[in-house]
């Protein structure tokens, strides 16, 4: 009975939800209709199409007006830190310092940059790219020969990148230099091609902001420059959405009266693909449309200005007022190749040089219009359909939440916790309970860090609780240790200590996991793992070799970027023994850890340890590289009791994958493998001599300087004691 009653509270819920998926399409369709009606009533075209272009133009020319007010604020605080005093040589540095917060905030500023009136010396302060500065000083030296150095910004000083011969560059030559140095004040120089300070720069056009620099008797010091590019222009004229078929443009008169495009949304439009430059001529663009609009524009732009008088000053982009856009916008409706147009534009700047427009497909327009139309018509048929499944579709929706939720619950069963969003409900219960469950996929990410992953997957995938107990198999186990790490954590802070060796940790597991292995434990810096557990592998010998070769050349790289960035670098010992261990749950019945115990593993720990004895990256035993097989090369090292063993045990060195061996690592394997035979044979006199020739190629042979020693006292004196054990 209560089941009944249950059931038939589910019927009543989905018959109300159903009542509101069709009351709900009908209402909301007859709202949509109404306001589609009063707004299609209303639209025109016309209305729209200036609407667009005096938005457009006005939010073009509000853009090119935030560039210049960066600009002239730039300069005016070049002005003030001056101080009074015109820079020198001997400041270049210390202003570039001073001027690098500011840079780096101001994205738009492509340099800033002074040359000295007196000597030609200059500087310049450069966007490397959008997280570094660079500086370039070409300055006079004590015999009167150019120096050009430049340096990089690190946060705090600049650091000396390199010096380059001098390119006869002379800023007094330059337009922006000449255009202050003429006008006595501020100026602002029409687009030009700017100077490439160092072989490796692209080119690029652009415009200059110059300011003179006169002392108390009126004679020229110097002038500032900060340089706008106009590929800054095309992004900012690419993020303007004017949401209709349409985009805008600027464009400059040359003094000749020619034309030239030196802002485009699509730079490849008007960028020239050999030389990367702005095409020189409008003409040479390689869009069809503006070209179009440009042989309706004849003339000089002055001639399009409008009846307003606009204000002329000394700059050429300072001049843009948006509140008086709409006053000075004119229409321009043309055809061309059979589609017609309709252009917005209006002329700016000094001497009226500049115009910004805008260019519409009239026929796109008018073909909204007409679909509006469509649309009032098909609004009625579309709604009514959308009506009668909506029901269908309703259903669907509210119980998708409880089949994601149950997806979820599967796959958490089965130990696959990947981040999901939870799933989307209006109903609270089921929102909650996703919610309960991501977190809980949350906590089980957690708790799966700190055990072998595999193994986990494994054991949830059996169905089986974990018991204690272990099994005998072979095994490949790896030891690595951090050398002389207290001395270098000593020189970081605990976070530091704490941040570094996780960096470094996380890429030595990463290796281990690359080919196959399972991290056992940090042992504070140390680290153990382990081959062929929980999931055998008949490769194990060759992939642990792999790892710890892969591992070296993480640490590499992990190095050369500590050096960059002025942290200490590692140094880390590898060992590597395959053998006989127990493998399995070790433990209590709260509390176990999978791991492997056995005399093996201690071997390996020792071979870790050995390496510093012969100056070594990685030892691997005698029986590491037979399993492993033709995989690696290694070249013999010594035969030597370790700590803890009884037995003679044979230590290779481990050098390369078989594919990866270079032609000086199997010159230096053979050589050796030669000497260690003589060694062997008790030819110490041939060993030793083979051994010095090795010293001879490579002077820095830790195993040759050890077996070198050895063979020359015993050549000396026999018989000899054999070599103590390793600690």
């Amino acid at each position: 009975m209560g089941g009944n009653m249950k059931h038939d509270r589910h019927i009543h819920n989905l018959r109300f939800l159903l009542a509101l998926a069709i009351l709900a399409p009908l209402v909301v369709s007859m709202t949509v209709v109404s306001v589609a009606t009063v707004y299609l009533g209303r639209l025109s075209v016309g209305e729209l199409t200036g609407m667009v272009v005096q938005q457009t133009v006005a939010r073009v020319a509000a853009q090119m007006e935030q560039l210049v007010d960066i600009a002239q604020d730039q300069n005016k605080l070049n002005l003030k830190i001056m101080a009074g005093r015109p820079p020198r040589a001997g400041d270049f540095k210390r202003l570039a310092s001073v001027l690098t917060p500011s840079f780096e905030v101001n994205h738009e500023l492509d340099s800033i940059y002074y040359g000295v009136e007196a000597t030609g010396e200059f500087f310049a302060l450069l966007r490397e790219t959008n997280t570094t500065v660079g500086l370039m000083e070409r300055v006079l030296d004590s015999n009167g020969q150019w120096n050009q150095r430049s340096y990089q910004w690190d946060g705090k000083d600049w650091q000396f990148v390199a010096q380059f011969p001098w390119d006869h560059y002379d800023p007094r030559t330059r337009k922006f230099y000449q255009a202050a140095k003429s006008t006595r004040s501020t100026a602002w120089t029409p687009t030009y091609e700017f100077w490439k300070h160092r072989p490796t720069d692209r080119k690029i056009t652009g415009v200059t902001y110059a300011t003179p620099v006169y002392d108390d008797g009126g004679r020229l010091q110097g002038v500032w420059g900060v340089d706008l590019d106009t590929l800054s222009l095309c992004d900012y004229l690419a993020a303007i959405d004017p949401q209709v078929p349409g985009y805008p443009f600027i464009i400059e008169e040359k003094d000749d009266g020619s034309h030239r495009v030196i802002a485009h949304p699509n730079r490849s439009m008007v960028l020239d693909e050999k030389t990367g430059m702005l095409f020189r001529d409008a003409n040479e663009i390689h869009d069809e449309t503006l070209k179009a609009f440009l042989r309706r524009i004849s003339g000089r732009f002055a001639t399009y200005a409008g009846h307003e008088r606009l204000r002329t000053g000394l700059t050429a982009l300072a001049d843009f007022v948006p509140e008086s856009v709409a006053a000075r916008t004119r229409t321009l409706k043309f055809t061309d190749h059979g589609t017609n147009y309709i252009s917005g534009y209006f002329v700016a700047g000094l001497h009226n040089r500049l115009l910004i427009g805008m260019v519409l497909d009239k026929d796109e327009v008018m073909g909204r219009v007409n679909q509006n139309a469509i649309w009032f018509i098909a609004t009625f048929v579309t709604v009514l359909i959308a009506s009668a499944i909506g029901i269908v579709w309703f259903s669907r929706r509210a119980s998708r939440p409880l089949v994601e939720l149950q997806r979820e619950a599967r796959a958490m069963g089965r130990l696959e916790l990947t981040p999901t969003n939870p799933p989307l409900s209006y109903i609270r219960e089921i929102r909650d309970l996703g919610s309960a469950m991501a977190v809980m996929k949350t906590n089980l990410r957690s708790f799966r860090k700190y055990v072998p992953a595999d193994l986990v997957g494994d054991l949830v995938r059996s169905g089986r609780e974990a018991m204690l107990g272990g099994e005998r198999i072979n095994a490949t186990i790896y030891f690595s240790d951090i050398a002389n790490f207290t001395p270098v954590a000593e020189q970081l802070r605990p976070e530091e200590i704490v941040e570094h060796l996780g960096a470094y940790l996380q890429a030595m597991s990463d290796g281990i996991a690359q080919h196959g292995g399972t991290v056992d434990k940090f042992i504070g810096d140390a680290v153990m793992a382990f081959w062929n557990a929980p999931r055998l592998n008949p490769a194990h010998a060759a992939d642990a070799c792999r790892a710890a070769l892969t591992n070296q050349r993480h640490l590499d790289r992990l190095n050369e970027q500590w050096r960059v960035a002025g942290k200490p670098v590692f140094r880390t010992r590898i060992g590597l023994h395959t053998g006989p261990v127990v493998v399995g749950n070790i433990g209590s019945e709260h509390r176990m850890n999978y791991t492997v115990i056995g005399d093996t593993v201690n071997l390996a720990s020792r071979l870790e340890v050995l390496n510093k004895h012969y100056g070594t990256r990685i030892l691997i035993s005698e029986t590491t590289l037979v399993a492993a097989g033709t995989a690696v090369r290694a070249r013999p090292v010594d035969c030597t009791n370790v700590k803890g063993k009884t037995a003679t045990v044979t230590v290779y060195e481990l050098l390369s994958e078989a594919e990866a061996e270079t032609p000086e690592q199997a010159d230096s394997r053979r050589q050796t493998e030669e000497a260690f035979a003589h060694y062997q044979r008790g030819d110490h006199a041939r060993a030793a001599a083979l051994y010095r020739d090795l010293l001879k190629r490579w002077p820095a042979d830790g195993v040759a300087t050890v077996l070198l020693k050895r063979c020359e006292d015993l050549a000396a004196s026999l018989p000899s004691k054999p070599p103590a054990p390793a600690d």
